[in-house]
């Protein structure tokens, strides 16, 4: 199988020759130091240095992947959010939130195209990087994350308790703009998209707010790209353990998890798709030794994908991902 036949099959719950291992981009970024020093920087802002950095990406680390783009930030800039766009050692972030209220926002960035700015760069990358053998990956932020860049967090977990159908309007809004983009990615020719809500984890939402605010709006655009037939991976970080019955509903082809979940307890309980969960923490600081160690424990825990747990630290280097990668390819663990 080549690397594209091999993802798809897996997200389409159906035996291969041998789990994919990927790193599907966005806040899973393999684009470490060594890799944005090679292509000069302006990965984040340039279609040439994006499609660069997503091969050598698949070239040097063993990622059998390309995924655009490699930060969570061109959604929420878009929406009025300030970036700093960081450098070959500091990944891009939020650094002011749209102060405007949230009605004002929803009616003065109700005709945002995600054709423009970053977006469209992301978008011009993918077109650039589709092919017949290597999946596309295109990544976005999910909704809580993407409403809790655009305005103060703090705002938007309060209004949950204390105004929840405003959130809930807000949130709907922040996710139809979400539907738009993925939808643009799966034309430009992404063969997967990857969501990723770092911010609705376990201990901030809690089961009740997670089954209330993120179920619904995963499973709407899930379904919107299953109806294009387009595979989705879905990513939640931190214990997300209390969380694997509700994620049953929303129909991802795959669920990624933190490497503080247990992965044979989310493999007793996931009905799709398993993706994860080697610690990014460990590719960083760790020994050859202990990166195939832990990844061996991944595959024995019975997932349908390698990845790592979460973000890549930038200054992780090749060769600890290719400790990884070089593992799993050689098929020496069954």
């Amino acid at each position: 199988m080549d690397e594209k036949e091999r993802l798809l099959t897996v997200l389409q719950g159906e035996r291969v020759d041998r789990p994919p291992v990927i790193c599907p981009g966005g806040m899973m970024s393999a684009c470490v130091t060594e890799i944005s020093d090679q292509v000069g920087g302006c990965h984040h802002t340039e279609t040439g240095a994006m499609v660069s950095a997503a091969r050598k990406i698949n070239q040097l680390t063993g990622f059998e992947n390309y995924g655009v783009p490699y930060c969570l930030t061109a959604e929420v800039e878009a929406l009025g959010a300030s970036v700093n766009i960081g450098n070959n050692f500091i990944e891009p972030r939020v650094t002011r939130y749209n102060d405007e209220s949230l009605e004002a926002i929803m009616e003065n960035y109700s005709s945002v195209e995600v054709t423009t700015g970053r977006m469209r760069v992301v978008l011009e990358a993918i077109r650039k990087l589709r092919n017949n053998r290597i999946p596309v990956i295109g990544n976005i932020s999910g909704h809580i994350s993407t409403a809790s860049s655009v305005v103060d967090p703090l705002e938007i977990f309060k209004m949950l308790r204390r105004d929840p159908e405003r959130a809930a309007r807000f949130l709907a809004f922040i996710n139809d703009y979400l539907v738009q983009y993925a939808l643009e990615m799966v034309r430009a020719g992404a063969d997967v998209i990857s969501i990723s809500d770092p911010t609705a984890t376990g201990e901030i939402l809690g089961p009740r707010n997670f089954q209330k605010f993120a179920i619904p709006y995963y499973h709407k655009i899930i379904a919107a790209l299953h109806k294009e037939g387009i595979p989705v991976i879905l990513h939640i970080c931190g214990n997300a353990t209390n969380l694997v019955e509700s994620l049953n509903e929303v129909k991802a082809n795959a669920v990624s998890f933190d490497s503080i979940v247990n992965m044979k307890n989310a493999r007793a309980g996931l009905k799709t798709g398993l993706m994860g969960n080697v610690s990014t923490q460990l590719l960083h600081t760790g020994e050859r030794a202990k990166i195939v160690s832990i990844t061996r424990n991944a595959l024995h825990s019975e997932v349908d994908i390698v990845a790592p747990a979460c973000g890549l630290s930038m200054a992780t280097s090749i060769s600890n991902l290719r400790a990884m990668t070089d593992y799993v390819k050689e098929g020496s663990f069954n």
